[in-house]
């Protein structure tokens, strides 16, 4: 289709191409509004040996449904399809994640869904979307990591193109919110995240890129990992989010070397974070914003070593040439924090790799 050839051309480009062509119209053309039988598969409860619904149509779902069953848009078949929650709660009771969207492989490669929107979903129990693996300690993923050209081949085997779009999306024992390794051109905007989380809010893995982040609050307390992980995923624009005492820090930048074995081709470069506001009640023992937060400090960072690229070459994060622009730090009463206002402003972004961009970045009430 004529609108994916162009998204395969801008992957690799400056963050500004990711904005224009994420922020286009979805066609939903030859894709039929989903049948009853579809409709009353997924509102029946969840069984030990029927835990699931595959979603290959448009699905609106009843205003004050409770879902219990895992939705799962897989392979192409996939593609240009829609659900709209209309507020109704998600939370998978047999399976993880409650929503699952995933490439499926086949004997001739890879079948990957595209152009798919979701919106106006109340979810627990996290939603996720991956192509080549899981994660990445995928076995695929680790054997096309050892070959150049990783970063292409993960990003063509992942899903694209997808709109997320006024969420909620409440913490619990796993990230709330995963792109799996190669994800591009996902738009989450307009979204809430909150509650208390034993990991992140949302994790951005290993070459995924041109992902837009916009308008969202995250207003999470996790137990010891920072909100926003951009872990070796480039080209993305963060803007215009609000994050709400993220104690142990609300965006990091690195790129997790080694881990699994697998080298991360990718570094963290050439993301834009503009015009965010960070509001907290208590200083924060980490920055808000941490560009290159790891640079090698992992055990594990010289398990993907004997190869001349990547992580394997480099364990530093090499987090350079992304924009930091505009964005404010916030405290709920000033006049306490007035003594300690220089401190807190050198906490506020840190910087462990050049060349970066930081601009009019400043601290109000």
């Amino acid at each position: 289709m004529q609108n994916h050839k162009k998204h395969q051309q801008c992957l690799g480009k400056l963050a500004g191409c990711a904005v224009l062509l994420v922020s286009s119209s979805i066609s939903f053309a030859k894709v039929e509004n989903c049948m009853a039988q579809v409709l009353n598969d997924v509102l029946a409860p969840a069984t030990k040996q029927n835990t699931s619904v595959k979603i290959n149509c448009h699905l609106t779902l009843p205003k004050h449904a409770k879902v219990d069953k895992q939705l799962i848009f897989e392979g192409d078949t996939a593609s240009n399809t829609s659900l709209d929650c209309q507020g109704a709660k998600l939370q998978a009771k047999f399976a993880s994640p409650s929503v699952l969207i995933t490439s499926k492989q086949s004997k001739t490669g890879w079948s990957v869904p595209h152009d798919i929107q979701i919106k106006n979903c109340d979810i627990s129990n996290a939603l996720r979307i991956q192509g080549m693996a899981r994660n990445g300690q995928g076995k695929l993923l680790k054997q096309s990591s050892q070959q150049a050209g990783h970063s292409k081949r993960a990003q063509a085997a992942a899903p694209h193109t997808i709109t997320l779009d006024r969420l909620i999306l409440r913490a619990g024992d796993s990230n709330m919110m995963y792109f799996a390794p190669g994800v591009h051109h996902v738009t989450l905007q307009n979204s809430q995240f909150i509650g208390q989380s034993k990991a992140l809010a949302l994790y951005l893995d290993a070459e995924s890129a041109n992902n837009l982040i916009k308008n969202n609050v995250f207003n999470v307390q996790t137990k010891s990992r920072e909100v926003l992980a951009i872990d070796g995923s480039a080209y993305n624009v963060i803007q215009d989010n609000r994050f709400i005492n993220a104690k142990n820090g609300a965006i990091f930048l690195y790129r997790n070397c080694g881990e699994g074995g697998t080298i991360r081709h990718q570094a963290p470069t050439f993301n834009r974070i503009l015009n965010n506001v960070f509001v907290l009640d208590q200083v924060s023992k980490q920055p808000q914003i941490w560009l290159a937060s790891r640079n090698g400090n992992r055990r594990y960072c010289n398990a993907d070593r004997g190869f001349a690229f990547g992580s394997s070459e480099n364990n530093r994060d090499l987090a350079t040439h992304n924009e930091v622009r505009d964005n404010q730090i916030k405290f709920s009463t000033m006049q306490s924090f007035a003594p300690k206002a220089k401190a807190l402003m050198r906490n506020f972004i840190r910087v462990d790799e050049q060349p970066n961009m930081l601009k009019n970045n400043t601290m109000g009430q």
